[in-house]
């Protein structure tokens, strides 16, 4: 104890001893209405009150010495967590935990939850809780709920009030409705409404009985009754700052006084509705009204300019003509107002599109949450959001995988804790099972004591943009194992430091220490590794590629133990204001496709000189032949039967086609040794050429041949000029029976030229469409159509020295097109 409690204060028990004070003790907490409950050090029961057993149906024993689960399940974990603060901080205050507690039956109860702990100097004795259910605090909650619709009610757009029926007290009325009328809510609030609006004495008005007749009648029928255009005038809340405002006088400018207080002159349409209470008796009756005076205004305006110009009309026509003009009033009235609620109801509804809109727009779904996240309520949008009430598990637990349940409700609590909003990414229970990734946003709602009452929030389902990014990482990860393994290796120069961090692989290939590239080296270490014919070239390639900003691709030498090839590719990235800043890139270990390719070089130059020297050394022999057999021919002719001259042109036709084929092939294996070097052609040129050397072919045949503007490319004039010959002159001799129709036209694509020639003779089957190209290969016998089947051969060699393709697209009788592709002429327009 204090010293505070010294022998002059009393004790609660009075004069009680130990025995009599614990008696007293125990009476009080089971007379207590809260549940209240003792725990030992380690969280098990030792003393519960009797509102404790009649919540959960357990008896008293079945709960002691048992775990604080056997009450709260697996929200016990809560208490555990506030039991741990509270002895961390012996200053902290206890907070209120929303739990859910589980009875006897298995049903769940909404609690309200709080914690103390017990200790006694060093040794911890324990804690103390009490235990209140949600539903005592309904009537702190209806008030809070009559708070809000009174709130909403009052901000309405609309000109309304509340009455109580009999004796029409006022009990509530909107901002817009003491607007309209000059009135201040506090005034009259408690007030009868026909206190508030008197009748003028001195002018009094039908309206004030025909609203009493209203009311009267929606209390006796419970329906509503919409009344025709009043006129009630009310009094004048300005009249103590003299003259009131043009928009308040009256159409006569006059006023009059009641009391001290002057009247003005107003036109209402008033509509009177019933509020039934859950018995079905009157409760309240809602008194709308639209203020209709300019109308009204206008209207008599523009009657009483007409009896004016009618200076004999007498006074029952007057009369006449005054009803007349009230029954207009009350028609143009009626419409007036009708067409504006038909405004109202469509701002309204293109208000509800731009929501919808807006919710499709910028979010999957809309949701609504209560204070404590138990219950959830998709409000628009996809329906991905589980849908959970009082009566089930809370939101969490139903709707959210239990790996991401910790983090959800931290990052939950946190807000509610902070009552601020907040943003998460986790996944989700669809309604069909299935699992989704969503990015959640929820702000908190807070009635006008600051307390959260719910939280709205949006949602939008990223699953795809998750599922992509977990395959990017993937992809990431086996990449970096494909570079390892594959000895390709990476590099980003950070070009204003220089500072160059490579991958391990690469560090390895230019003797770099791997841990010291991986935070980054100067460029000079990467270079000096490369062979000493090599770097001159690559770091000019550099520098071009930084200054230029093209694509970086170079080949070279580089020491690891041995001589490597590398080919390195990159680019430059460039700030906002065109400065270099990174230079990424890729190397790859190329070493065996050069030692290949050198191999293979030297295999083609040996086939070649062997191609070369085989057609050299075969065409003596042939000519040794052909001469004999022409000899024969001319000194035996006349001794040869048919059969004998026919064999003798059989003899010398083969011999001259086998030194075609030889020529061919000699021809074939020279195009890598003997062909030019490279440079810019004019197409049109080129093929001006070939026309004038198949002139004669071109008249014998009747051919038409039609040439659009070719471009200029980079080529070997000689070459280009055979691969030519051979597409125009086989277009020629497969035309067919009718003339040939050849027509050649190229396009530009990028760097590269496409050159067709076209033509519309036999065409080709698909599947000869490759064979074509292969050497010593006829579609066709040589008595339908001569050659020696290395034409097309030649060409694919030819286009193929020049970096490009060659292909025929065709159909049986549709003709066919040939195509080859060309680099085009450096400088050339794109």
């Amino acid at each position: 104890m204090s010293e505070r409690a010294g022998s002059s204060e009393v004790t609660i028990w009075g004069e009680a001893d130990d025995t009599e004070a614990l008696q007293h003790y125990r009476t009080l907490v089971n007379t207590i209405d809260d549940g209240i409950y003792r725990l030992d050090a380690e969280d098990r029961l030792v003393s519960v009150n009797d509102v404790i057993v009649e919540i959960t149906g357990y008896t008293r024993e079945e709960l002691l010495g048992e775990h604080v689960s056997t009450l709260f399940g697996g929200d016990s974990a809560s208490i555990e967590r506030e039991i741990d603060r509270l002895r961390a901080n012996a200053s902290d205050q206890s907070e209120p935990l929303e739990l859910t507690m589980e009875t006897a039956e298995g049903k769940r109860v909404r609690c309200e939850v709080r914690v103390n702990v017990l200790d006694a100097g060093d040794t911890v004795q324990g804690a103390i809780g009490i235990v209140r259910e949600t539903g005592t605090r309904k009537q702190v909650e209806t008030e809070a709920t009559e708070a809000t619709f009174r709130r909403l009610f009052e901000n309405v757009p609309g000109n309304y009030l509340i009455v109580q029926p009999g004796d029409y007290e006022i009990v509530a009325v909107s901002d817009a409705y003491l607007d309209a009328t000059m009135t201040d809510r506090a005034e009259i609030l408690g007030k009868t409404l026909f206190e508030i609006f008197p009748n003028n004495p001195d002018d009094p008005a039908e309206g004030v009985e025909n609203l009493r007749e209203s009311l009267e009648r929606v209390a006796e029928t419970g329906e509503a009754d919409t009344m025709s255009v009043t006129h009630y005038p009310i009094p004048d809340r300005e009249s103590d700052s003299g003259e009131p405002s043009e928009a308040r006088r009256s159409s006569s400018d006059e006023r009059s006084e009641f009391d001290g207080d002057e009247f003005e002159e107003r036109w209402w349409n008033p509509i009177n509705s019933p509020v039934f209470d859950a018995a079905g008796k009157l409760d309240y009756i809602v008194h709308s009204v639209e203020d209709i005076t300019p109308i009204v205004q206008e209207l008599q305006a523009d009657g009483d300019q007409q009896l004016l110009q009618d200076s004999d009309t007498s006074e029952s026509q007057l009369e006449s003509e005054e009803s007349q003009l009230a029954s207009d009033i009350v028609l143009r009235g009626q419409e007036l107002l009708q067409e504006a609620k038909r405004e109202a109801y469509e701002q309204l509804r293109e208000s509800e599109e731009r929501f919808r809109a807006l919710v499709t727009t910028t979010s999957d779904a809309v949701f609504s949450a209560n204070a404590d996240w138990s219950e959830m309520h998709g409000l628009e949008g996809a329906d991905f959001l589980a849908d959970t009430d009082e009566q089930g598990p809370p939101w969490i637990e139903k709707a959210v995988p239990p790996e991401d349940q910790p983090r959800v409700q931290k990052t939950i609590d946190e807000a509610v804790r902070t009552k601020s909003s907040f943003e998460l990414e986790h996944r989700v229970v669809r309604n069909d099972g299935t699992v989704a990734w969503i990015v959640s946003r929820a702000t908190p709602l807070l009635d006008e004591n600051g307390e959260i009452t719910r939280w709205l929030g949006a949602a939008n389902d990223v699953t795809e943009r998750v599922e992509r990014e977990r395959y990017l990482e993937d992809a990431k990860e086996r990449l970096e194992a494909a570079t390892e393994a594959g000895a390709v290796g990476t590099w980003e120069w950070h070009i204003p430091d220089d500072r160059m961090v490579t991958s391990v692989s690469f560090a390895k290939k230019f003797g770099i220490d791997p841990d010291a590239a991986s935070e980054g080296v100067p460029l000079d270490e990467f270079t000096s590794a490369i062979h000493d014919d090599d770097r001159e070239r690559v770091e000019r390639k550099i520098e071009d590629a930084i200054e230029s900003g093209e694509e970086y691709e170079e080949e070279y030498r580089v020491w690891d133990d041995e001589l490597r090839w590398v080919v390195a590719r990159g680019h430059v990235e460039y700030d906002d204001d065109g400065n270099p800043t990174t230079f990424p890139g890729a190397l790859a270990d190329i070493t065996e496709r050069k030692q290949f390719e050198r191999r293979l070089e030297e295999s083609n130059r040996r086939l070649e000189q062997f191609a070369y020297a085989a057609s050299h050394d075969l065409q003596e022999p042939l000519r040794m032949v052909t001469s004999y057999l022409q000899l024969i021919e001319r000194r035996y002719a006349d001794e040869f039967d048919e059969d004998g001259e026919e064999f003798i042109e059989f003899a010398i036709d083969g011999a001259d086609r086998m030194r075609d084929m030889i020529e061919g092939l000699l021809e074939y294996s020279r195009i890598e040794t003997r062909g030019d070097p490279f440079e810019p052609i004019d197409l049109d040129a080129v093929i001006a050429d070939v026309r004038q050397d198949l002139r004669m072919r071109i008249e014998e045949s009747d051919a038409e041949i039609t040439v659009e503007s070719l471009p200029r490319v980079e080529g070997d004039p000689g070459q280009l000029r055979q691969v030519f010959q051979n597409l125009l002159s086989n277009a020629i001799e497969y035309s067919g029976d009718e003339p040939p129709q050849v027509d050649i036209s190229a396009v530009r694509n990028g760097s590269r030229v496409i050159v067709s020639v076209t033509d519309e003779g036999i065409g080709i089957k698909p599947d000869d469409r490759e064979r074509v190209f292969e050497v010593f290969q006829r579609l066709h016998a040589q008595d339908e159509h001569s050659g020696t089947g290395i034409g097309l051969a030649l060409c694919k060699r030819i286009v193929e020295r020049h970096g490009g393709d060659i292909w025929v697209e065709s159909e049986p009788g549709e003709g066919a097109t040939f195509s080859v592709t060309l680099p085009a002429a450096s400088g050339d327009e794109t």
